[in-house]
């Protein structure tokens, strides 16, 4: 067809952007209509980092606690903006820009896996809609959850830069990501540390070559260090977790299973099974082939089972926040099926359930949209009139008045008012 005609000719530069700003205009639109004007909800929160940038206080950009980490990167931006936005809270505006990281990140592992190997139009439509559709909400609406975005481009990041470059320059461009990962999500720095000790080992019984043996056993000194270092200082993500964790054994099985077979991930754990086990019963090497030469393929397989098993073991539930990660295993089982069986029955049985898990996402978000737009007019309204109200007739904003997502933030309110944020 002239449309996958078209897209074997693009350049990887090319091939990437159009991937980038559909993902972007897409996301971007979706904000643009349900999104509200005033912070959403727990938002109101962060009420203290712009009245302390107004009082020229930079203090709050290191400080860190158990539920946001250092979130360096989010802090930045609210640092940046704030000052752009002549230190109005702009915050709907500065969930537009923010959708820049999500759009890079998926973009850049759609063209690192996909670039001339699209062969049919389902398969170009299934990724750009399953890749567009926002899997975790909070994160999409909450621009404090913004350190989830940053985290995965950090690590997708790495990965190219390990595909791309050889020696020190590598070597350095990865250390500069780590640390950026540290002051970004300090717990999830740990998973990121496994991925290159499972990385190396792995390299090792593939290629049979010591250094990487070295390589691996060097990651793993460094993360048992970081480890120490982030307890002995107190780093609340990973010393308070470490004290309170309480899991059970049956619900994280529970929760593993739950995780390979996510709808946001397309069924990763039957995918990788069903590959296997059909590249074996034929004795192909077309897998084991792909897998030497393309380190990227080998750091996503390693990135999406250490993302399901760390967040299985270590929560109680998977939260909607950790989605993104699950996308990006999405796209891990889009390519994992261009390995499949030519065997027509097993491929229309894949095909269906990607359509229909694709289908079911796709609804699923655009109900949630629905229901977004309608709550967010409400919800501005009653705000917009009760900052009148306080503005004009000096009536104090009370929960009463107020939408159910705004009720446990009347002083706030009021503050970002008396403070001239709006």
């Amino acid at each position: 067809m002239y449309l996958l005609e078209k897209i074997q000719l693009l350049s990887k530069r090319n091939f990437f952007l159009i991937f980038f700003f559909l993902i972007l205009i897409t996301r971007v639109f979706f904000l643009q209509f349900s999104l509200s004007n005033y912070p959403w909800f727990y938002e109101w929160q962060h009420i203290e980092y712009f009245i302390k940038l107004k009082e020229s206080d930079y203090s709050f950009i290191f400080s860190h606690s158990i539920r946001n980490q250092f979130q360096i990167f989010t802090k930045i931006l609210y640092l940046i903006f704030f000052n752009i936005s002549g230190f109005i809270w702009e915050s709907k505006v500065w969930s537009l820009f923010l959708q820049i990281i999500p759009a890079l990140t998926l973009g850049l592992t759609i063209t690192f896996l996909f670039y001339n190997k699209i062969r049919s139009i389902w398969l170009l439509f299934g990724l750009f809609l399953f890749s567009a559709i926002p899997p975790a909400l909070s994160n999409f609406y909450h621009f404090s959850e913004s350190h989830f975005y940053f985290q995965l481009l950090i690590m997708i990041t790495s990965f190219i830069v390990y595909e791309k470059y050889n020696g020190f320059k590598s070597f350095f461009l990865i250390l500069i990501l780590f640390v950026f990962s540290i002051f970004n999500m300090a717990a999830v720095t740990i998973i990121f540390f496994l991925i290159y000790i499972f990385f190396y080992f792995l390299k090792y019984i593939i290629e049979k070559d010591k250094k990487y043996f070295i390589y691996s056993f060097l990651v793993s000194i460094a993360l048992v260090i970081y480890y120490f270092v982030s307890y002995k200082l107190q780093i609340s993500s990973i010393f308070e977790t470490s004290q309170t964790a309480d899991i059970s054994i049956k619900r994280s099985l529970y929760l593993i299973v739950k995780g390979f077979f996510h709808q946001n991930n397309i069924f990763f754990g039957l995918f990788l099974v069903s590959t296997f086990a059909i590249l074996f019963a034929n004795k192909s090497k077309n897998l084991i082939s792909e897998f030497k030469k393309n380190n990227f393929l080998i750091f996503l397989m390693i990135f999406s089972v250490l993302s399901i098993l760390s967040i299985s073991i270590g929560k109680n539930q998977i939260y909607d926040r950790y989605k993104d990660f699950f996308q990006i295993s999405g796209l891990l089982s889009f390519y994992l099926f261009t390995f499949m069986t030519k065997n027509k029955i097993f491929r229309y049985f894949l095909t269906s359930i990607i359509i229909l898990l694709i289908s079911y996402n796709s609804l699923f978000f655009l109900n949630k949209f629905n229901l977004r737009v309608h709550e967010t007019k409400i919800y501005d309204k009653s705000i917009d009139l009760a900052i009148k109200n306080y503005k004009e007739k000096n009536i104090t904003i009370s929960k009463e008045k107020l939408h159910f997502k705004a009720k446990r933030f009347p002083i706030v309110i009021m503050s970002a008012v008396d403070n001239e944020l709006f």
